[in-house]
């Protein structure tokens, strides 16, 4: 499972960045941005299946919880504005970025908060 993860998620960052180069209304900013964010969510996934501490459940939920979460954040990342300044898109696909590397801390360090008390 962790290698077809794998392999599929750097088929769709490869496609992202391909699209990219030959559409001239894909704007760098936006290819690059959604690249990011197919490979912060690849490398996600691959730890959550590949780590043997996280427990099931959490691997499960995890598992459905992020890539829909990975999807909203690709398509704000593609509605996004090339300014930095005032981009609301930008801060929600950066917002749920954020959210998912918590989930994915939390996830993996539950037991030891479970077992420390």
């Amino acid at each position: 499972m962790s290698k077809i993860i794998l392999l599929l998620g750097t088929l769709l960052i490869i496609v992202n960045t391909i699209i990219g180069l030959l559409l001239s209304n894909y704007l760098p900013f936006n290819w690059i941005s959604v690249d990011i964010v197919l490979l912060i969510n690849t490398i996600l996934l691959y730890k959550i299946s590949s780590n043997s501490k996280i427990s099931e459940g959490y691997k499960i939920s995890l598992t459905l919880i992020l890539p829909l979460l990975g999807l909203i954040s690709i398509i704000l990342a593609v509605l996004s504005e090339e300014k930095y300044k005032d981009n609301y898109y930008l801060i929600g696909f950066i917002s749920i970025l954020a959210i998912e590397i918590i989930l994915f801390l939390l996830a993996k360090n539950i037991k030891l908060i479970n077992t420390s008390k």
